[in-house]
């Protein structure tokens, strides 16, 4: 019952400062929509024991208060997948997401269907169980329209080239994906990169150039340790971004603290952070680096606490962007955590 009040109390305070909000915001350069600079990454929605105690379920009124918490304070993007939290997340996402308007938030999903394949399914029956995905996502998500489709996990699993052509482009899946664009039923086409593969990074703008697939943004790993030029990485986050930016192509950013590591860093490096900023949490230096990027359109985090929502609203409300002695520090801290 705590907790429920806390959780009353936040939306309400969440409410009645709602037109104060400074929440910094970017423009989509393709699609021209003002896009928050945090945006809510939905695979990590805080879970309770079912009633019969049988397995672990989305704590719906929870996600219900971070849902309306966040957007009372200027949050309009949410990004969630398929396979996100053993398939519930986009039900619980569009559950919250449903009771405001359908003008007030962005929605993201993706093609998830990299684990169909790894399971055997092929062919026609790999098809099909493709378009069933999409068109659940839709009627989980409660909308006609999603506005940012990814093809996810380019990389997975490292697997290359051959096994992304297998599941998304010899099948004609991305026929399909572009007619859905071209009718309105997506609005934005990207995919999502976790890997550093540059025979698919290649593969993917060559597409671009030659007009045979138009993206209309991409979802990168872009943090302090990936970022930067790294030794015995094919491609960097950096140069990545910057064959992006060259396109006129944005970023999304995925993993800006890399699962958590740059939230809690050694004490001796965490030191030198807060003689610069005492207030500052150290998961906030993260945050401020991936956004200081002009080609970045959003920041995902994934928030399953309240206390770490408020924290990133904080960071971008607004936004301090990093001076280059800065980002060189936070570049060196990341060398030090992988040497």
């Amino acid at each position: 019952m705590f907790r429920k009040l806390l959780l009353i109390a936040g939306l309400a305070a969440a409410l009645c400062s709602c037109r104060n909000n400074a929440l910094e915001t970017r423009i989509q350069p393709i699609s021209g929509d003002e896009i928050s600079l945090l945006g809510y990454g939905c695979m990590r929605w805080p879970m309770i024991d079912a009633p019969d105690g049988s397995e672990k379920i989305v704590d719906q009124e929870s996600v219900n208060a971070l849902v309306d918490y966040a957007i009372a304070h200027g949050v309009n993007y949410f990004d969630v997948s398929p396979a996100y939290l053993g398939g519930k997340s986009e039900a619980a996402t569009g559950i919250a997401l449903s009771r405001h308007p359908r003008s007030s938030y962005y929605i993201a999903t993706k093609m998830s269907n990299h684990h169909l394949l790894k399971s055997g399914i092929r062919g026609d029956s790999l098809y099909n169980a493709s378009i069933n995905l999409y068109n659940n996502s839709r009627k989980f998500l409660q909308t006609d329209t999603i506005d940012y489709y990814l093809v996810h996990n380019v990389c997975y699993e490292h697997r290359g080239l051959a096994f992304l052509k297998e599941r998304i482009f010899d099948n004609h899946i991305i026929d399909f994906l572009q007619e859905e664009r071209k009718a309105g039923r997506i609005r934005n086409l990207g995919f999502s990169f976790h890997g550093e593969s540059r025979e698919v990074f290649d593969f993917l703008m060559d597409l671009h150039d030659r007009g045979e697939v138009k993206w209309d943004f991409v979802q990168l790993k872009f943090n302090y340790i990936d970022f930067p030029e790294a030794v015995g990485v094919e491609m960097s986050a950096k140069e990545m971004n910057e064959e992006l930016e060259r396109r006129g192509i944005p970023v999304i950013v995925m993993e800006p603290i890399r699962g958590g590591l740059l939230a809690s860093l050694p004490d001796s490096l965490a030191a030198e952070l807060k003689a610069r900023e005492p207030e500052k949490s150290i998961a906030s230096w993260g945050f401020r680096y991936a956004a200081s990027f002009p080609n970045v359109m959003t920041v995902l985090s994934g928030m399953t606490y309240m206390e770490h929502l408020q924290d990133n609203l904080a960071t971008y409300s607004p936004l301090d962007p990093l001076s280059q002695e800065e980002i060189d520090l936070l570049e060196n801290i990341g060398r030090q955590l992988v040497d």
